[in-house]
């Protein structure tokens, strides 16, 4: 049962980290198309949301408005969504937006604020400066914004930390700074996916990284017994939610993830289709087991070996 999308609102962003695989790949776009979300589109899909977690029975269907660029670019549609959910009464729906964290001002925090029970701004901080700026770039200005919310907020930001191999080299150093800045909430993310291939880091490394938190005092996701249960993605969890749970909704149609954005072998359809359809479609995606990242198995240079791959096709 599906019971959480990932909608990207659109391709604009103000940063070119290293290891974005949406802006350094071609990713299947169609030059001189928009790519962005208006907000009748948005509201359709929320629409179809609603109704199908109605339909369902599902208490609470969780959706993050992320995907290939910078969301708060997007900040009016933001606001134009959670208004309507409010508007309409509409409770089985929650959100959550990760920003690098550059562009706030005082009414997107303002905004963010009043209306923290029903979405959550989080940030992508990938440690000190020197660690973040691997990847990722402009530490100094994502840290005001961390600094911004933390006046607001009184309390540091949730924050997604992407684990390379620099990380895994300098996991004390990483793990002092988070402790002496004061964050609480962190989500590690494994960088599987980058043009240096360098960075990249296997499950097992990933796991030691998980093991050295362990025990700490940070609300690492990770390590949160209920949420590895949860079927979600191996790159933040251990469960893999697609042809399961996970969607990823683009203005070109909807895909089983992030990583299939532009793989049109795997397009399930147009962004506003009904989702009972939607999930008849993902019950022909093939078996995969606990633990298995469904692209790797499949779609990714381990797939590329195997000349029998079976592509869904079903647009």
């Amino acid at each position: 049962m599906i019971d959480r999308a990932c909608i990207s609102l659109g391709e604009r962003c103000n940063l070119k980290c290293a290891y974005c695989h949406f802006h350094n790949e071609d990713n299947g776009k169609l030059s001189g198309l928009p790519q962005e979300f208006n907000t009748d589109e948005l509201k359709s899909i929320i629409d179809a949301i609603h109704r199908y977690a109605k339909i369902s029975g599902i208490d609470t269907f969780k959706i993050g408005i992320v995907g290939s660029g910078e969301p708060l670019l997007q900040y009016r549609k933001i606001k134009y969504l959670i208004q309507y959910v409010l508007r309409q009464g509409i409770e089985n729906l929650q959100f959550y937006t990760i920003t690098n964290g550059t562009i706030l001002n005082k009414d997107i925090l303002d905004f963010f604020y009043k209306n923290q029970s029903l979405i959550k701004l989080c940030f992508s901080v990938d440690g000190y400066e020197e660690l973040h700026n691997v990847g990722r770039e402009k530490f100094d200005e994502v840290y005001k914004g961390v600094k911004k919310y933390e006046e607001k907020f009184k309390e540091k930001p949730p924050i997604n930390c992407t684990v390379h191999q620099e990380t895994l080299k300098n996991q004390v150093k990483l793990f002092e700074f988070l402790t002496d800045e004061n964050f609480k909430d962190v989500t590690f993310s494994r960088l599987f996916d980058s043009h240096d291939q360098s960075l990249v880091v296997t499950e097992p490394e990933y796991k030691d990284l998980l093991e050295f938190f362990k025990g700490s005092q940070f609300e690492v996701r990770q390590l949160d017994e209920n949420k590895k249960k949860k079927y979600d993605c191996t790159m933040y969890g251990s469960l893999c939610g697609v042809g399961r749970t996970n969607i990823f909704i683009t203005k070109r149609g909807i895909y089983p993830c992030g990583r299939f954005y532009g793989n049109e072998d795997y397009n399930y359809g147009p962004f506003d289709m009904e989702l009972s359809e939607l999930e008849a479609l993902m019950k022909k995606m093939k078996p995969l087991k606990d633990g298995e990242c469904y692209f790797d198995k499949y779609v990714g240079l381990k797939a590329d070996e195997n000349s029998n791959i079976w592509h869904v096709e079903i647009r």
